[in-house]
C-alpha cells in the first residue's frame, strides 16, 4: 500500500460489502437469477462461451465438452500464470470479462469482495448440490467474504511434495525408498545433517534458505478470518529457526527453479530435492526428459502435510449464455481424472486411483496414490481480500529475520505488529460492513 490511500479495488471491494450490508437489513434477500433481459441475451448467443484460463489442459477441456454438445464452440484464450489475475479484474472493471474464468488458488481473495461474479448457490446453477463431494475446506475457498455467496467453483487442488533423487541418495547412504527417506525426514537433526553432507559434494537439498519456513507456512492461512495475523505460533517459529540454520551454514543453493540457472542446478544434480505441488511430477518430466526413473516423490520433511495450490471456476455477471457456462463448469469439475492431479471432486479422486498408474518419470512409483494421501492430510484454506497486501510486508520482514538470526518470536510479533497497523482501516472497514458470520479457519484462534 502506498501512502495514505486505499487501493481502488480494495475501496471497489469495500463499497460492494457495504451495499450488500446495508440493503441486507430493511429488505428480504430475492436470490440472483437470470432476468428476462439477460434470458434475451442469451437467446441470441445460444452456442458461444468463452472461457479465460492460464492452464493448457483447458483446450481439450472445451473440445470434449464441444463433442458432447453439438453445434456449441467455446472460444478458450490462455493468460500466463502471473498476468490472468490482473486480465481478470481489468476486464471486469471494464465491462468485457469472458463468460467462464479460472483463478488460481492464491490469488482468489482478489474476487471474494468485489462485484461482478454470479453466486454459483443461486438459481438456476445451485452449486450447493455438489458441496457433499467437495471435502469441507476445499468448498469454503470459494466463499465470498461475507461467506454469503459461492463465487468459485473449486475444480483441483494440491499437496506440497518432496520430490528427490533416488540415485542420489543411495550414493551418499540414505534411505531411498520413499516411505523411509520420508521417516528418516521426520528428525530435522537428520535433515539437517543430510542437507551438510551433500552440501561437501555440492549438491543441495533447498533452493533458498526461505524454504523450511514456507513448508510450515503451508499449514497456516497467512490471515484468519478476522484478517488478524495467523502465523505467530510454535510451529511457524519452528520453521523459521531450521531456516535461520540453513541460512548461517549455507546450505542452500541460491537458485530459483524457474530460472535457465535453476534448470541447469536440476540437470547437474546440484538440487537433489524439490518441493512442489503434485503438479511438480509433470514441470519436472518437462524440465529434465532424461533423468526418467531418477527421481521419486514423498511426503514433507517434519512429517509436514502442506498445502501448495490449486484451481477454481469463476462466472461472470456479464456471461453471456450463464447456462451453458455452468454446464461447461461442471463438466470440468466431473471430468478432471488428469494424472498427477487431485480433483475437487472426491469420485474423481477414485477412478484416477483405480487406474493403478505406474509413473514411469518416478520409477514406476504410484505416485498418485501418495498426491490423494496426502490431499487427505492438508487443510485448504480461503485467502482474504488483505493477503495481497499483508503478504508483502511480512515476506519482507521474514527474510530479513532468517539473514540476521534473531528470535523467530521477536519477528513473528513484529510481523503481527506491523500488519496491524498497516491494515487497520482496512480491516475496520471490511468487518464492519461484512456483516459475515465467521467460521474461524485458524489453528490458533
Amino acid at each position: 500500500m502506498k501512502g495514505k490511500g486505499l487501493p481502488f479495488r480494495i475501496v471497489f471491494a469495500m463499497m460492494i460489502i457495504m451495499i450488500f450490508s446495508t440493503t441486507g437489513c430493511n429488505e428480504t434477500t430475492i436470490p440472483p437469477q437470470l432476468q428476462d433481459d439477460e434470458r434475451v441475451v442469451e437467446s441470441k448467443h445460444p452456442s458461444v462461451i468463452t472461457v479465460w484460463c492460464f492452464e493448457q489442459q483447458y483446450v481439450d477441456y472445451a473440445k470434449k465438452f464441444e463433442i458432447e454438445h453439438p453445434g456449441v464452440k467455446v472460444n478458450v484464450k490462455r493468460f500466463s500464470y502471473e498476468d490472468h489475475v490482473e486480465a481478470y479484474l481489468d476486464a471486469l472493471e471494464q465491462g468485457d470479462a469472458p463468460d467462464v474464468m479460472e483463478v488460481g488458488h492464491e490469488f482468489l481473495g482478489e474476487f471474494t469482495g468485489i462485484q461482478g461474479l454470479m453466486d454459483l448457490n443461486a438459481a438456476p446453477f445451485l452449486a450447493s448440490t455438489l458441496k457433499p463431494d467437495i471435502s469441507p475446506d476445499l468448498w469454503d475457498t470459494g466463499l465470498s467474504f461475507d461467506n454469503k455467496r459461492l463465487i468459485a467453483l473449486p475444480i483441483t487442488t494440491s499437496p506440497l511434495v518432496t520430490f528427490y533423487r533416488k540415485d542420489i541418495m543411495e550414493r551418499y547412504g540414505f534411505p531411498s525408498d520413499p516411505e523411509e527417506l520420508a521417516v528418516y525426514m521426520e528428525d530435522p537433526n537428520r535433515w539437517l545433517a543430510m542437507a551438510e553432507k551433500l552440501k561437501e559434494n555440492g549438491i543441495y537439498l533447498v533452493q533458498w534458505d526461505r524454504e523450511p519456513m514456507q513448508w510450515f507456512e503451508s499449514m497456516f492461512p497467512l490471515l484468519n478470518s478476522r484478517l488478524q495475523f495467523n502465523r505467530n505460533n510454535a510451529m511457524i517459529a519452528q520453521g523459521m529457526l531450521l531456516s535461520q540454520r540453513v541460512n548461517v551454514q549455507g546450505l542452500d543453493a541460491n537458485v530459483g527453479l524457474w530460472t535457465d540457472a535453476g534448470n541447469e542446478a536440476l540437470r547437474n544434480g546440484k538440487l537433489a530435492m524439490v518441493y512442489l505441488g503434485s503438479w511438480g511430477e509433470l514441470q519436472l518430466e518437462e524440465w529434465v526428459p532424461h533423468m526418467k526413473g531418477l527421481w521419486r516423490a514423498t511426503r514433507l520433511p517434519m512429517k509436514l502435510y502442506g498445502y501448495s495450490t490449486g484451481a477454481s471456476l469463476v462466472m461472470s455477471e456479464q456471461a453471456q449464455n450463464k447456462e451453458l457456462a455452468w454446464s461447461f463448469m461442471k463438466s470440468v469439475f466431473f471430468g478432471v481424472t488428469d494424472e498427477a492431479t487431485v480433483a475437487a471432486y472426491m469420485p474423481s479422486r477414485k477412478v484416477l486411483l483405480d487406474k493403478s498408474r505406474r509413473s514411469e518419470f518416478l520409477g514406476g512409483q504410484q505416485s498418485d496414490r501418495l498426491y490423494m494421501e496426502l490431499a487427505s492430510k492438508m487443510k485448504e484454506f480461503r485467502p482474504t481480500p488483505l493477503d495481497k497486501l499483508a503478504v508483502e510486508w511480512y515476506r519482507s520482514t521474514r527474510q530479513k529475520g532468517i539473514e540476521n538470526n534473531s528470535p523467530p518470536d521477536v519477528i513473528l510479533n513484529q510481523i503481527e505488529k506491523l500488519i496491524e497497523q498497516q491494515l487497520q482501516q482496512e480491516r475496520r472497514v471490511l468487518l464492519r460492513y461484512s456483516r459475515a458470520t465467521f467460521r474461524t479457519m485458524d489453528l490458533f484462534s
